[in-house]
């Protein structure tokens, strides 16, 4: 009942979520400098967000506490985001997964070749573990969610850590593919996530990592945003994330957009160099819009059925 209760008020909109974060310098470049890109989330409730001013990553200012980020993972985020409202994810987030992780084993077929030691790091219910098994490649995953993570060994059989990414250790090098789908935007310490799976990654394998692009078209700024996801990515920041975290482009997968291939950086290959200016064109996309003149349009209506359409869609899918 505190869940749903919590759940409950992160719905209304133009309050505030119940955190008193703290102030925490960009986990990009170091850079303590920001520019306030926008005050409100796609709930309309009030979220301040941050563009820092070298290097243009964007984050939750003030940043949420890794208590409070934990607490909301347990026991919130999957009934607040996904209606998950029983141990066994929704019909609609199978359908989801399942699309996506087809989509992403093709993808990565040219890596794929022969048996693989693949890790899913953010593993979810499952869904490409299981497709990665079935093909014959010795599969982990990790998931902190602990009913994602059950629910993905008792219907599909695969093992995945039931742990926070900073609890497992594996072995330097054990891993041929790994992959990282939605996930860096939810932690506190992307980049340094980011160098923990470099050195897991073996010497020719590769990392492939898919986030949000905070410059995808929305028709007011303020959409791009909400309390789930603290870091919000650009093409150019995550591409110099990877390669602070000692990673480079595989030149046989193409960037598209923010979903990136890595390989391990070679010796001596370049290091970033901030764009000047890079913080201010990041701000500068988001142009000021109006929360309560959107609230009056009525147009979150619109948005609200569309998406229920597309919910309801994904799950008759699955019937």
């Amino acid at each position: 009942m505190p869940h749903l209760l919590s759940t409950i008020r992160n719905q209304i909109p133009l309050t505030a979520y119940a955190y008193r974060g703290e102030e925490e310098c960009c986990n990009l470049c170091g850079s303590r400098d920001r520019l306030t890109v926008s005050r409100t989330d796609r709930r309309l409730k009030t979220l301040k967000t941050v563009a820092c001013e070298q290097c243009g990553l964007i984050r939750t200012d003030p940043m949420p506490t890794d208590a409070e980020l934990d607490a909301y993972y347990a026991g919130e985020y999957r009934l607040d985001y996904q209606f998950a409202f029983s141990r066994k994810p929704p019909r609609f987030h199978l359908t989801r997964s399942q699309r996506e992780a087809e989509g992403r084993l093709a993808l990565l077929a040219p890596a794929l070749e022969g048996r693989r030691r693949v890790l899913d790091f953010g593993s979810g219910s499952g869904e490409f573990l299981a497709l990665a098994a079935g093909a014959g490649h010795d599969v982990q995953g990790i998931e902190p969610g602990q009913s994602f993570a059950s629910f993905a060994r008792e219907k599909y059989g695969v093992p995945v850590e039931s742990r926070v990414w900073q609890e497992v250790a594996f072995e330097a090098g054990r891993f041929d593919v790994i992959t990282a789908n939605h996930v860096l935007e939810h932690l506190r310490e992307p980049v340094s996530a980011l160098r923990r799976m470099a050195e897991w990654l073996a010497e020719d394998g590769i990392l492939h990592v898919s986030v949000p692009n905070a410059l995808g078209r929305r028709r007011h700024s303020f959409q791009h945003f909400h309390f789930a996801h603290v870091y919000n990515f650009t093409p150019q920041s995550l591409l110099w994330a990877g390669l602070v975290a000692g990673l480079e482009p595989d030149p046989r997968f193409a960037q598209q957009g923010t979903t990136l291939v890595f390989r391990k950086r070679k010796a001596g290959a370049a290091v970033p160099v901030w764009a000047e200016g890079e913080g201010s064109r990041v701000a500068a996309h988001f142009e000021p819009s109006s929360p309560l003149r959107f609230l009056l349009s009525c147009r979150w209506i619109v948005d609200a059925l569309r998406r229920f359409r597309k919910v309801a869609g994904d799950s008759w899918a699955r019937a």
